[in-house]
Protein backbone atom coordinates (compact mmCIF):
# COMPACT_ATOMS: atom_id res chain seq x y z
CA UNK A 1 0.00 0.00 0.00
CA UNK A 2 1.27 3.34 -0.76
CA UNK A 3 1.63 6.21 1.52
CA UNK A 4 -1.67 8.65 1.91
CA UNK A 5 -0.53 11.93 2.39
CA UNK A 6 -3.44 13.91 2.06
CA UNK A 7 -3.69 16.28 4.66
CA UNK A 8 -3.66 20.22 3.51
CA UNK A 9 -0.05 20.63 3.90
CA UNK A 10 0.22 16.87 2.38
CA UNK A 11 4.25 18.45 2.03
CA UNK A 12 4.75 19.02 5.32
CA UNK A 13 2.75 15.29 6.13
CA UNK A 14 5.22 13.59 3.66
CA UNK A 15 8.28 15.62 5.08
CA UNK A 16 7.68 15.21 8.90
CA UNK A 17 6.88 11.50 8.07
CA UNK A 18 9.72 10.56 6.17
CA UNK A 19 11.84 12.28 9.01
CA UNK A 20 10.52 10.64 11.52
CA UNK A 21 10.92 7.43 9.93
CA UNK A 22 14.33 7.89 10.80
CA UNK A 23 14.15 8.34 14.35
CA UNK A 24 14.24 5.72 17.06
CA UNK A 25 10.54 4.00 17.01
CA UNK A 26 9.00 3.23 19.97
CA UNK A 27 7.76 -0.36 20.45
CA UNK A 28 4.87 -1.39 18.52
CA UNK A 29 2.84 -2.73 21.75
CA UNK A 30 2.73 0.86 22.81
CA UNK A 31 2.05 2.34 19.04
CA UNK A 32 -1.19 -0.43 19.49
CA UNK A 33 -1.81 0.63 22.38
CA UNK A 34 -1.33 4.43 21.66
CA UNK A 35 -3.58 4.17 18.66
CA UNK A 36 -6.47 2.61 20.36
CA UNK A 37 -7.42 5.19 23.01
CA UNK A 38 -5.66 8.31 21.39
CA UNK A 39 -9.39 8.79 20.41
CA UNK A 40 -10.28 9.27 24.93
CA UNK A 41 -6.97 11.49 24.95
CA UNK A 42 -8.41 13.47 22.17
CA UNK A 43 -11.94 14.03 24.04
CA UNK A 44 -9.67 15.21 26.97
CA UNK A 45 -7.99 17.33 25.28
CA UNK A 46 -10.87 19.26 23.40
CA UNK A 47 -13.05 19.40 27.37
CA UNK A 48 -9.36 20.51 28.12
CA UNK A 49 -9.16 22.98 25.67
CA UNK A 50 -12.85 24.73 25.82
CA UNK A 51 -12.27 24.96 29.63
CA UNK A 52 -8.87 26.88 28.45
CA UNK A 53 -11.54 29.10 26.57
CA UNK A 54 -13.53 30.12 29.31
CA UNK A 55 -10.03 30.51 31.70
CA UNK A 56 -8.30 32.94 28.59
CA UNK A 57 -11.67 34.42 28.05
CA UNK A 58 -11.45 35.71 31.79
CA UNK A 59 -7.96 36.65 31.69
CA UNK A 60 -8.05 38.22 28.45
CA UNK A 61 -10.96 40.81 30.12
CA UNK A 62 -9.06 41.26 33.46
CA UNK A 63 -6.14 42.31 31.82
CA UNK A 64 -7.87 44.07 29.34
CA UNK A 65 -9.62 46.21 32.30
CA UNK A 66 -6.90 46.88 33.76
CA UNK A 67 -5.05 47.99 30.76
CA UNK A 68 -7.64 50.58 30.22
CA UNK A 69 -7.71 52.04 33.33
CA UNK A 70 -4.14 52.57 33.63
CA UNK A 71 -4.01 54.09 29.80
CA UNK A 72 -6.92 56.65 31.69
CA UNK A 73 -3.83 57.36 33.86
CA UNK A 74 -1.36 57.91 30.50
CA UNK A 75 0.47 54.72 31.50
CA UNK A 76 0.74 51.66 29.29
CA UNK A 77 1.40 48.59 31.51
CA UNK A 78 1.25 46.06 29.60
CA UNK A 79 2.49 47.38 26.07
CA UNK A 80 -0.87 46.33 24.36
CA UNK A 81 0.14 42.80 24.28
CA UNK A 82 -0.74 41.34 27.34
CA UNK A 83 -4.45 41.21 26.68
CA UNK A 84 -4.12 40.27 22.71
CA UNK A 85 -1.69 37.12 24.15
CA UNK A 86 -4.90 35.82 25.70
CA UNK A 87 -7.29 36.53 22.79
CA UNK A 88 -5.16 34.78 20.69
CA UNK A 89 -4.32 31.93 23.06
CA UNK A 90 -8.63 31.84 23.43
CA UNK A 91 -8.90 31.40 19.80
CA UNK A 92 -6.43 29.09 19.36
CA UNK A 93 -8.10 26.79 22.08
CA UNK A 94 -11.50 27.15 20.44
CA UNK A 95 -9.97 26.18 17.38
CA UNK A 96 -8.29 23.05 19.10
CA UNK A 97 -10.90 22.11 20.92
CA UNK A 98 -13.62 22.13 17.74
CA UNK A 99 -10.92 19.94 15.86
CA UNK A 100 -10.37 17.51 19.06
CA UNK A 101 -14.16 17.23 19.46
CA UNK A 102 -14.81 16.21 15.35
CA UNK A 103 -11.32 14.19 15.85
CA UNK A 104 -12.36 11.52 18.46
CA UNK A 105 -14.88 9.61 16.91
CA UNK A 106 -12.90 9.14 14.02
CA UNK A 107 -9.76 8.54 16.08
CA UNK A 108 -12.05 5.53 17.76
CA UNK A 109 -12.74 4.23 14.31
CA UNK A 110 -8.92 4.20 13.00
CA UNK A 111 -9.86 6.85 10.33
CA UNK A 112 -7.15 8.66 8.71
CA UNK A 113 -9.32 11.37 9.01
CA UNK A 114 -9.27 11.67 12.72
CA UNK A 115 -5.36 11.32 12.32
CA UNK A 116 -5.10 14.68 10.09
CA UNK A 117 -7.71 16.10 12.71
CA UNK A 118 -4.72 15.66 15.53
CA UNK A 119 -2.21 17.08 13.00
CA UNK A 120 -4.31 20.14 12.71
CA UNK A 121 -4.64 20.93 16.17
CA UNK A 122 -0.98 20.63 16.23
CA UNK A 123 -0.45 23.26 13.79
CA UNK A 124 -2.88 25.38 15.24
CA UNK A 125 -1.12 24.91 18.76
CA UNK A 126 2.27 25.41 16.95
CA UNK A 127 1.06 28.38 15.39
CA UNK A 128 -0.65 30.10 17.90
CA UNK A 129 2.28 29.58 20.29
CA UNK A 130 4.55 31.48 17.48
CA UNK A 131 2.34 34.55 17.39
CA UNK A 132 2.06 34.32 20.97
CA UNK A 133 5.69 34.32 21.40
CA UNK A 134 6.30 37.71 20.00
CA UNK A 135 3.97 39.07 22.31
CA UNK A 136 5.86 37.89 25.53
CA UNK A 137 9.51 38.95 26.88
CA UNK A 138 10.96 35.92 25.88
CA UNK A 139 10.74 35.74 22.51
CA UNK A 140 13.73 33.31 21.79
CA UNK A 141 12.59 31.01 25.13
CA UNK A 142 8.91 30.52 23.72
CA UNK A 143 10.40 29.40 20.33
CA UNK A 144 12.43 27.00 21.38
CA UNK A 145 9.69 26.05 24.22
CA UNK A 146 7.28 25.73 21.03
CA UNK A 147 9.65 23.83 18.29
CA UNK A 148 10.49 21.16 21.47
CA UNK A 149 6.58 20.56 21.96
CA UNK A 150 6.31 20.21 18.26
CA UNK A 151 9.08 17.90 17.82
CA UNK A 152 7.67 15.35 20.39
CA UNK A 153 3.89 15.54 19.41
CA UNK A 154 4.38 15.33 16.42
CA UNK A 155 6.60 11.67 17.35
CA UNK A 156 3.70 10.40 19.12
CA UNK A 157 1.59 11.30 16.18
CA UNK A 158 3.47 10.43 13.23
CA UNK A 159 4.62 6.95 15.69
CA UNK A 160 0.71 6.04 14.88
CA UNK A 161 0.37 7.51 11.70
CA UNK A 162 0.29 3.92 9.81
CA UNK A 163 -2.52 2.81 12.80
CA UNK A 164 -5.09 5.41 10.90
CA UNK A 165 -5.92 3.99 7.63
CA UNK A 166 -9.83 3.97 7.07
Amino acid sequence: MSEQYNTQPAGLEKSLDGMYKKWPQLPEGFKKWLANNVWWLALVGAILSALSVLTSWNYAGQVSRVDDFARSYGVDLYNGGSSTYWWIMMAASAVEAVLLFMAFQKLKEHKKDGWNLLFYTSLVSVGATVLAAFMSKSVVGTLIGAAIGALISWFFLFAVRSKFTK
